[in-house]
């Protein structure tokens, strides 16, 4: 598959970007090179494909909150899913991600939310693509994840953090907080509680995590807001905990449906014998 092989030449090519980027950072500021390496080893590009034509429809950043569970932006995956749905095992759309170790790992849309949000949860797959062959290699394996932190104020230090995606800007960019919308804000994206920062968020960080400087995500990059005034927007994060918290309450109502079922099954196979 050229698309597969394609798409691995340039996270290869993004890897050298980063690490070049990383290193300036570290000679800069010894700590705050610390911070970024740190959360970069839970940050992952995103590559929502047409399977059929190998054509990548988008592709963005995301984030570990979970060994399995990833963060990203849901227009990255527009094309593929509806808004506001928990997709079932049998009806997930696949994506792929490359994950810190330069793998190409299968994941699965589960659960959207709405437009204004622009959310979405991947779960990991236990399967690779071979960039070579395109065949799918089983793997498993489980990835650190971030943590998130709802103290934030205006003036407070930012990074926005992701992956290149062959752009020659880099996509670690420090900022400061230059204010905070709350939804009854009418400009686009202000539907939902969203962060402003001068800290640049481009194609390639969006979906990725905008961290404090412990290291803590306090808000989801969201590049594509149709904004005139071109503000660097992030959803902020007690937005992502409510939506988790969303996805937890559906898990646990398909779990418990499906285990009734399951004992169904049995009590009915048990009174036929």
């Amino acid at each position: 598959m050229k698309t597969i092989n394609r798409i691995y030449q340039q996270v290869l090519s993004d890897r050298t970007a980063r690490e070049l980027q990383l290193a300036q950072i570290k000679s800069a500021s010894p700590d705050l090179g610390s911070i970024v390496a740190q959360a970069l080893a839970s940050v992952v590009s995103v590559y929502a494909i047409d399977w059929e034509t190998e054509e990548i429809i988008a592709s963005g950043s995301g984030f570990f909150l979970d060994t399995d569970l990833i963060i990203t932006n849901y227009h990255l995956v527009e094309e593929l899913v509806e808004v506001d749905v928990f997709y079932v095992e049998e009806e997930r759309e696949y994506v792929l991600i490359a994950t810190p170790d330069q793998q190409l790992r299968l994941a699965e849309v589960v659960f959207t939310g709405n437009e204004e949000e622009d959310l979405v949860i991947l779960l990991t797959t236990d399967y690779i693509l071979d960039p070579t062959t395109g065949e799918e290699v089983e793997s498993v394996q489980d990835y650190p994840a971030l943590s998130l932190a709802f103290d934030v104020e205006v003036g407070d230090r930012v990074l926005a953090i992701g992956n290149p995606l062959g752009e020659t800007e880099g996509t670690i960019s420090e900022g400061t907080i230059t204010a905070i919308r709350e939804p009854d804000e009418e400009i686009e994206g202000g539907e939902v509680f969203t962060l402003q920062t001068d800290a640049t968020i481009s194609t390639g960080n969006s979906g990725g995590p905008l961290l404090n400087l412990s290291g803590e995500v306090v808000g989801v990059n969201t590049w594509g807001l149709e904004d005139p005034q071109r503000l660097n927007l992030a959803i902020a994060a007690e937005v992502l905990d409510d939506f988790l918290e969303r996805f937890e309450e559906v898990m646990a109502d398909y779990t418990e449906e499906e285990d009734e079922e399951d004992e169904d099954e049995d009590s009915s196979g048990d009174a036929k014998e």
